[in-house]
């Protein structure tokens, strides 16, 4: 059964920035133009501008659940395996209680605002916890399922992809990668130097995952992965969620949905397809590195139009479109 899930935005910080709610259209993701039943993981971005990481870090979360309570009958929130089927099955009730195909488009419009939206909650730069790692705990408590380990600077944990001095995690990160598998917490290497992904690659007894990277291949950008780090996501079962930054899509620094299924096929033909999904990033890209043609949630089908386009199978684009992200997910959460 075909449902998105994406694996990385950034639209709770900047509705937290900026005292919107997460129904405003002029948010790259908002509620009112993603297509549901769907899951979109939801970062908890913290710059290192903000000394005090922690605190930061809470005050956005906790206005998210402001959001959640105001929204309760649109969201069901992600921290469980039972609570991703709650989303699915929205989907599997929609489409039984259809009679038939020339009913099934009128009746799933007449029921489009009883789907609900799955919001998984992640954490973007790991140095949110600061120096103590019971504050893993606290997150978790919080509902937090996915956590990286840096944006791209260094931090107490390792070393972020734009290093100068690049000599991976600190002791205190590699306490960190084996607290986040204690607590069944997803890693995420998306921003991670080469050497702090290998060192965690080598130390995590779980999958790895990049929400939101590209390969370097395509486009030689120090955020994006080499071969030999794809092979190791897909060795340790995890998956790479294709970030829409035009940035990392392209050298030209201009892309569009075709540079988007690129790097999906590049990824497809080096492991399989059962590697690779999305990770959007909407709300953490300037509007100039937003690919031409997507500008937001909206303007998704775009990609699984391109996916048609290139030769991939109805099969196929349903791993992709978040059968892929389901496996790990399911997979990881208890």
């Amino acid at each position: 059964m075909e449902i998105l899930v994406d694996g990385h935005c950034d639209t709770i910080e900047v509705a937290f920035d900026k005292q919107k709610n997460i129904d405003d259209k002029s948010l790259n993701f908002n509620l009112k133009d993603a297509k549901k039943p769907m899951i979109q993981m939801m970062a908890t971005f913290i710059s290192p501008e903000y000394k005090n990481s922690f605190k930061r870090a809470k005050d956005i979360i906790n206005y998210f659940y402001e959001q959640y309570e105001k929204f309760s009958d649109e969201i069901i929130l992600v921290k469980t395996k039972e609570d991703i089927e709650k989303v699915i099955s929205e989907q599997k009730e929609l489409k039984e209680k259809a009679t038939n195909k020339i009913l099934e488009n009128k009746f799933l419009n007449s029921e489009k605002s009883k789907r609900k939206l799955g919001v998984l909650l992640t954490i973007e730069n790991g140095r949110a916890i600061e120096n103590d790692l019971k504050n893993v705990d606290y997150f978790y408590d919080k509902g937090i399922r996915v956590m990286s380990i840096n944006w791209n600077e260094d931090n107490l944990l390792g070393c972020g992809a734009l290093t100068k001095n690049d000599i991976g995690l600190t002791e205190f990160g590699k306490q960190y990668i084996k607290k986040l598998n204690e607590k069944n917490i997803i890693i995420d290497i998306s921003h991670s130097s080469p050497k702090t992904f290998w060192d965690t690659a080598k130390l995590s007894e779980k999958p790895i995952v990049a929400t939101h990277s590209c390969c370097i291949e395509i486009c030689n950008h120090p955020r994006n992965l080499t071969d030999e780090q794809i092979k190791q996501i897909a060795k340790m079962n995890g998956i790479i969620g294709i970030c829409y930054s035009s940035t990392f899509l392209s050298e030209k620094k201009n892309a569009s949905s075709k540079e988007i299924v690129k790097h999906i096929s590049y990824i497809a033909n080096l492991v399989g397809v059962d590697y690779v999904g999305l990770g959007s990033d909407f709300d953490g890209l300037e509007e100039e590195h937003l690919p031409t043609d997507i500008k937001g949630i909206k303007d998704t089908d775009k990609i699984k139009e391109e996916l048609k386009n290139v030769g991939f199978t109805k099969e196929e684009i349903a791993k992709i479109w978040g059968e892929n992200w389901l496996r790990v997910l399911r997979e990881n959460l208890v």
